[in-house]
């Protein structure tokens, strides 16, 4: 199994457009309602989500998956329009400000916006050992058909191979597998 890394190089664009992204900081954990505001305004947004991958309670339940802002209390604005107005982002529901330097609105190259993109499509896509449910310390059984239902614990994660240390013959054994041959035990 070859996990690739995302393709974070910037990449020419098909068009020229040159209104800016503005950064939008928040209230605390309102990034969706300030999204959902700012679009009703006519704004394009984009709020960049994190898939988080973590262990359940009981083996029964299985991984618990959710999505949290990649970058919390922060959304990328941009008019719609040439000639559309800011104005209205300062009042809208769920943005505390807007992010300035100065009198220099921040903002977000488009570049960097879609290197962004591509590496959120990237971790929605990966395996879930990648971003971090099979890590160092964790317990796991095998699901090879030579050492099935075997357990033990997780010594070092690459993209390739996970070393597990296991208990055979009354001594401790590392042994490298594939990922897809583990489960949380």
């Amino acid at each position: 199994m070859t996990i690739e890394s995302p393709d974070l190089a910037p990449r020419q664009r098909p068009y020229d457009d040159p209104l800016p992204w503005v950064v939008a900081y928040t209230k605390p954990r309102q990034e969706s309602v300030a999204r959902d505001n700012a679009e009703r305004q006519g704004f394009r947004t984009y709020l960049p989500m994190y898939r988080i991958v973590k262990r359940a309670a009981s083996a029964a339940e299985g991984p618990a998956e959710h999505r949290e802002p990649m970058f919390p209390r922060y959304l990328f604005v941009k008019p719609a329009r040439a000639g559309q107005s800011l104005a209205p982002l300062r009042s809208t529901r769920g943005i505390h400000s807007l992010v300035s330097f100065g009198d220099e609105l921040a903002t977000m190259p488009d570049e960097r916006l879609d290197a962004i993109r591509r590496y959120e499509a990237w971790r929605s896509r990966a395996e879930p050992h990648v971003i971090g449910m099979i890590q160092p310390g964790s317990r796991v059984r095998l699901k090879d058909p030579a050492l099935e239902g075997l357990e033990g614990l997780v010594q070092a994660v690459s993209s390739k191979r996970v070393i597990v240390l296991l208990a055979l013959l009354g001594r401790q054994h590392s042994v490298k597998v594939e990922p897809r041959q583990l489960e949380l035990a």
